[in-house]
């Protein structure tokens, strides 16, 4: 019999921004989340930390957290990125034990989330596994900020924040990043409160306090918005060579192919020299069951499902040949040729190069 899969609800539609200052006249109870999860693309990937802060009617807030056994292993890649090792969940409850717990903390509340879309739908999907149904109504600070708090340089959860003067600490952590989204959107209550006229001075206030922001990176997630739009007219055409952008290390060659329906994938082509792949190698790092596992390496489609969109190639599946691991990729644009695969795992980013040959 086929395992049980619990079907992933859609989130339902966030309140539209216009619509924040008479839900704030009704004194609502709000409670803002975090994931941290084994990966984005679930199932298979399971939730392995969940923090949560509960803002009460007389604006105060009490936080409730907990590490989970995701009953997965942790792939290197998030337990970098997040400090979360698999000893420390080990013997961590499971979701299923503390799912009636977590039902209650949030019961009669708004859900906030920076975006909330993610952190909503494995909450749902957690729900699922553990025999319950969830549904909240939804908040998401991320658009709130875009019309609230207009003009920032960036609208990423922690360039936003030190953008106006939010001390950025705890951050990779569930309950770090929940106490940081309650904060950010405490000064989006504040500007939605606000006349308009009021909240655009509030806005240059808020700028004036700011930390100093980091000078652009000259890296593969330094891409500039202005050849977005030129950028995905077409598709990459060519040999690109794919790099390990932590220590430049070639990897593979890769060719870029795309369908009649606009989709556009990636296939190994060549081993360049210094690689750690050669023409008799076998794809033995795919996860057991996937496409190519124990076959020639040489024509597998590593980089799948891209479709154009507003940051360049987006929404695709990247198997990252160093761990073996899927992840949501996006493919932008650097420099005057090459590319970057930018793996996401929630709100984490990390990135290979591509380079045109």
């Amino acid at each position: 019999m086929a395992a049980f899969r619990p079907r992933v609800a859609r989130p339902l539609a966030t309140l539209p921004p216009d619509d924040l200052p008479a839900l704030l006249g009704k004194n609502p109870v709000f409670v803002v989340l975090d994931v941290e999860a084994t990966g984005g693309n679930f199932p298979p990937e399971r939730m392995m930390e969940l923090g949560m802060v509960r803002i009460e009617r007389d604006g105060s807030q009490r936080t409730w957290e907990s590490l989970l056994n995701p009953e997965r292993e942790i792939p290197p890649f998030v337990a970098d990125l997040t400090g979360i090792r698999p000893a420390m969940v080990r013997q961590a409850p499971l979701f299923a034990d503390l799912a009636s717990e977590i039902d209650e903390f949030s019961q009669g509340a708004w859900l906030v989330g920076h975006p909330v879309s993610f952190d909503y739908r494995y909450l749902c999907y957690e729900m699922g596994l553990a025999g319950r149904t969830y549904e909240r109504p939804l908040l998401c600070t991320q658009a709130l900020a875009r019309h609230f708090l207009p003009e920032q340089p960036s609208y990423s959860l922690g360039k936003l924040c030190r953008g106006l003067g939010i001390p950025t600490t705890g951050r990779h952590r569930a309950l770090g990043d929940a106490l940081l989204t309650t904060a950010l959107f405490r000064r989006v209550m504040e500007a939605a409160r606000l006349p308009k006229v009021w909240a655009f001075l509030f806005c240059c206030l808020l700028a004036s306090c700011s930390e100093p922001q980091r000078p652009t990176r000259t890296s593969s997630d330094s891409v500039r918005e202005a050849r977005w739009p030129g950028f995905v007219q077409k598709a990459p055409e060519g040999s690109y060579r794919l790099k390990d952008s932590r220590d430049n290390r070639p990897l593979l060659d890769l060719k870029f192919v795309k369908d009649r329906t606009g989709v556009l994938s990636a296939f190994v082509s060549a081993f360049p020299a210094g690689s750690p792949y050669q023409m008799s190698s076998l794809c033995d790092f795919c996860p057991e069951g996937t496409e190519g596992h124990g076959q020639k390496l040489l024509g597998q489609r590593l980089l799948r499902d891209l479709r154009p969109g507003r940051r360049g190639w987006v929404g695709g599946q990247f198997l990252d040949p160093v761990r073996g691991y899927t992840y949501l990729a996006d493919l932008e644009p650097v420099g005057e040729s090459d590319l970057a695969v930018v793996l996401r795992i929630g709100s984490q980013r990390r990135s290979y190069w591509l380079i045109q040959q």
